[in-house]
């Protein structure tokens, strides 16, 4: 058993940093970024409230969710960086796999309105829906994120799926396909 929080962290970083490698690795990172990924997710755990304070289980889960917010983050920044290249962020958030029921819900043409309308709205508004939606994160831990309060962040939350909806019903013909097909 570790003694100090140092020992604690050596630990989990020999335990479970090939884990969260692949698991950036499969979310598209470039093998160079990946370990850089998972050690600058290992710091930001070590320096919040929670290091030291959770479950095995609950650890794991954590630090699944700051590697996924670290890879998002990278091409957020990647996308600012190569402006040229068409990297759409919004697609590798939450890009439907075969086997999910929005996938058979949603053509892959009508995820692209999706896409586009949320390009199109409010940054304030997209940036909480992103959160809400697509990284799954609670209103409070995007309260925390952006420094606002919980019912400025339901706002927004409200605004952008009104905004989406009337969006949507004018791009979306009544069958669910682009209206432009």
């Amino acid at each position: 058993m570790p003694r100090n929080n140092e020992e604690l962290l050596h630990e989990l970083i020999k335990k479970y940093a090939r884990l969260y490698m692949k698991m950036a690795k499969d979310k598209g990172i470039p093998f160079d970024d990946v370990e850089d990924i998972v050690m600058d997710a290992f710091w930001s755990f070590y320096r919040s409230k929670h290091f030291g304070m959770l479950s095995e289980t609950e650890t794991k889960a954590m630090m699944a969710r700051i590697v996924e917010n670290k890879c998002i983050d990278w091409y957020r920044k990647n996308k600012r960086a190569q402006s040229n290249e068409d990297i759409d962020e919004m697609e590798f958030l939450k890009a439907p796999s075969e086997d999910e029921p929005l996938q058979k819900a949603v053509s892959d043409e009508g995820y692209q309105d999706i896409i586009r309308c949320m390009e199109e709205m409010k940054k304030s508004w997209r940036d909480v829906a992103v959160m809400y939606w697509i990284e799954g994160l609670s209103v409070s831990e995007i309260c925390e994120r952006l420094g606002i309060t919980g019912d400025v962040c339901r706002s927004r939350i409200t605004k952008a799926r009104k905004y989406l909806k009337k969006k949507l019903k004018d791009r979306l013909g009544k069958n669910g396909h682009s209206a432009d097909s």
